[in-house]
């Protein structure tokens, strides 16, 4: 599995170079696609961007990024041929392996792709160059490689849970009582707050509800003010 790893951290050097030239391969596959007279399609195949190299790449800078693109996929098919080999016979194939082997298929539709977060790839491209022509093309090395390295990953041994670690009351005793003792240690605190919130509130309300001059408290049951000579009816 050495090998793997070596080989895979080879690629991601090269992986590195090639997206620091992404906008140069972005313009190299605008020129190939424009001699194709293939402007209103998308690039969605490892074989499409193989015969535009092949057919209509005029310039040295478009041959040299285009084939760059290339030498990294096939690295790609090339560890994963490894890491298919290292698999042990009786043991069920990898989903991670057989999805990166998909993805490196030269016919593949590659048009749906898109890498997510943390890869910035397509954040790169402006919207309709995402959206319609090399969203899916610039996400596959991107893509393929976290495949890759999820195969190497979960061909080591099974990570062990951590021990538990606690006093030595709680290390014996079943999940139930645990649960119990750290409610019956969190609940004076509860109901202290619940306590000093209840007597907020009724300050609160004493101070919304203080008695004002001529309105409640003991104004209350007295009849209103009139002048001298005057007696009700």
């Amino acid at each position: 599995m050495s090998a793997a790893r070596e080989t895979l951290r080879a690629i991601e050097q090269k992986r590195r170079r090639f997206r620091q030239q992404q906008l140069t391969f972005v313009a190299a596959l605008g020129r190939t696609r424009e001699h194709a007279r293939e402007r209103t399609q998308p690039v969605s195949s490892i074989a499409q961007v193989q015969r535009y190299l092949d057919n209509h790449c005029n310039n040295a800078t478009d041959r040299r990024i285009l084939s760059l693109f290339l030498e990294i996929v096939a690295d790609l098919r090339g560890a994963a041929q490894l890491l298919e080999g290292l698999a042990p016979e009786n043991r069920p194939p990898d989903e991670s392996l057989e999805a990166c082997k998909a993805l490196l298929c030269p016919t593949s539709d590659l048009s749906a792709l898109r890498a997510k977060y943390p890869h910035d790839e397509v954040n790169h491209l402006s919207c309709d160059e995402a959206r319609n022509y090399y969203g899916g093309v610039v996400s596959l090395i991107p893509m393929a490689t976290d495949l890759a390295w999820q195969c190497v990953s979960g061909a080591g041994p099974a990570h062990k849970a951590p021990k538990r670690t606690g006093p030595p009351s709680l290390q014996g005793a079943q999940p139930g009582t645990e649960q119990q003792s750290s409610s019956a240690k969190e609940s004076p605190a509860i109901t202290a707050v619940g306590t000093q919130t209840k007597r907020a509130g009724n300050a609160m309300e004493q101070l919304h509800y203080s008695p004002t001059k001529g309105q409640g408290g003991w104004h209350t049951g007295k009849p209103a003010w009139r002048p001298p000579g005057h007696t009700s009816k």
